[in-house]
């Protein structure tokens, strides 16, 4: 048995211990390593099935090169944006932080303690485009957002609440220090999770979900996976996830726009009812008020399902 295999296998024992007799309805997600383009664009691409897989940044620099040591060496001076966790409800904006602080300090804390903070969407492209040449835009995806690559930092224990992407973008995760655990549900279950209402995100707390308050969770059919360095997980457009840190580690995520009418149609409304829908309401009700608004709608919707 893999050192993945027993990783994930602990993992979802200890979790489900925390919650009783009753658990998520998850599935081991599908593991490869090796993967042509042919396969994974006919298999999992299209079909927009999820799939972690080893063979996505075979030739990467990147693979070898990127390290915490590294990034503490050569960039170790750059001030970055540093983040906790929030949920809706908790008065803090979830896209914005006061809270900087050097990149090696940041390193060395995730590096030796467990912590909450967290490098969110961090563009150190901007700082250091020299990285650019470490990585490709691999041809398993016929199109990719080039200007855009992220990548994630976070301490252990530290996580991603619940969400699916704004933009409806297929996302490519690739590992590359630390351990991480991704749980992935498709959209058919939005309502089952509680999505609040012209958002992508909800107030489940899926690493400790409260089943009491959100029963319809337990109806909800989602895979889980543990990715460590050199994994890939695919997740197609639409794909809630969410990323539990068990060390700390990094992460660099690459994204495929969808294309089609209908697709571009759907991403334009997404991004829309999220600039204008949710934020208009948050300026006229007040951030506490809406929020309380939006998930007692998702409560109701959820209990006529």
């Amino acid at each position: 048995m893999s050192e993945s295999t027993v990783m994930e296998s602990a993992v979802t024992s200890s979790v489900d211990a925390g919650r009783g007799s009753m658990t998520l309805n998850l599935s081991p997600l599908e593991r490869r390593d090796e993967l042509s383009p042919e396969e994974f664009l006919e298999n999992y691409f299209r079909p927009r099935r999820p799939v972690v897989f080893r063979s996505f940044s075979n030739a990467w620099p990147a693979r070898e090169k990127w390290t915490l040591d590294y990034f503490r060496e050569t960039y170790g001076d750059i001030s970055v944006p540093v983040y906790e966790e929030a949920f809706a409800d908790s008065g803090a904006s979830y896209g914005s932080t006061d809270d900087r602080m050097p990149f090696r300090d940041y390193l060395d804390l995730i590096d030796h303690e467990p912590t909450k903070k967290r490098l969110f969407l961090f563009n150190i492209f901007k700082y250091a485009p020299e990285l650019c040449h470490d990585f490709d835009y691999p041809v398993f995806a016929r199109k990719w957002a080039t200007r855009h690559p992220f990548m994630f930092f976070g301490g252990e224990t530290s996580h991603v609440d619940g969400h699916f992407d704004v933009d409806l973008s297929h996302v490519f995760l690739t590992q590359f220090h630390g351990t991480k655990r991704v749980v992935l549900y498709g959209p058919q279950w939005s309502s089952h999770l509680y999505r609040h209402k012209f958002t992508v995100s909800h107030n489940v707390d899926l690493g400790n979900p409260d089943f009491e308050r959100y029963p319809r969770l337990l109806d909800a059919e989602g895979f889980e996976c543990v990715i460590e360095h050199g994994d890939t997980v695919y997740m197609p457009s639409g794909w809630w996830h969410y990323v539990y840190y068990l060390t700390g580690g990094f992460s660099l995520a690459l994204r495929s726009p969808i294309t089609g009418p209908v697709g571009r149609s759907r991403m334009l409304y997404r991004v829309l009812a999220l600039a204008v829908g949710d934020h208009g309401m948050t300026k006229l009700l007040g951030q506490k008020r809406w929020y309380a608004r939006k998930e007692a709608m998702a409560q109701r919707k959820a209990a006529r399902l």
